[in-house]
């Protein structure tokens, strides 16, 4: 009877012992850290960020009669202007969709209309990367919603092999700050790896051998 007792109890640890070895076995400390995830303001960063020359913006003007007006769908050009019904040239380089939004009815009311709702939505948008990344042949790349600086070299390419990973370079186009980056500890600290806007640059500078 206690050898049989003895020989149940021998299985049941073996069996707890089996289950801690397995789980130790599947953990994966390099894959522990949880993707980077967009904060609200990184995912508004599209709207709220400076539109700028190149860009494509989408301008709806509603002055509330029963003969809408057409919406206009229109490229920044170079001198950062755009054209608008009536009113004529605008400045929209440099503003925030909402601060055009505003421009643009002050400028139709009253002289045009009683009253005029606007709304300027960005369509196409762009980030830039220079440097160890890539053929060097696309420096422009599509932002078509939250990106990190490791995804965004990534998609351009990805690095050189002569590419400092270490000091990767982050110039806001908000406010002309630089920020440097890690990207080797980045990719396995998401915190690190900071969230690129509308119209910033990241340059990928060339290690030294």
């Amino acid at each position: 009877m206690k050898s049989k007792t003895g020989w149940v109890l021998s299985v049941a640890v073996a069996g707890v012992v089996g289950f801690i070895l397995v789980g130790c076995g599947t953990h994966d400390p390099a894959g522990s850290a949880a993707p980077a995830q967009a904060s609200a303001d990184e995912t508004n960063s599209y709207v709220r960020d400076p539109i700028d020359i190149g860009d494509r913006i989408r301008i709806d003007l509603n002055p509330g009669t029963t003969v809408p007006l057409a919406p206009v769908e229109t490229d920044i050009k170079g001198d950062g202007m755009i054209n608008l019904p009536d009113i004529g040239r605008v400045e929209a380089a440099g503003r925030t969709p909402g601060e055009l939004e505003k421009d643009i009815q002050a400028k139709y009311e009253p002289a045009y209309y009683t009253h005029m709702a606007v709304t300027v939505t960005p369509i196409v948008r762009y980030f830039y990367v220079y440097g160890q990344v890539g053929t060097g042949m696309n420096a422009k790349q599509f932002y078509t919603g939250p990106i990190t600086v490791t995804q965004a070299i990534a998609a351009a390419g990805d690095f050189t092999p002569f590419a400092n990973k270490k000091k990767v370079r982050l110039r806001r186009k908000s406010d002309g700050s630089t920020h440097y980056i890690n990207c080797v500890k980045a990719i396995n600290d998401p915190k690190l790896d900071l969230w690129v806007h509308p119209g910033d640059i990241i340059y990928v500078d060339r290690r030294i051998l």
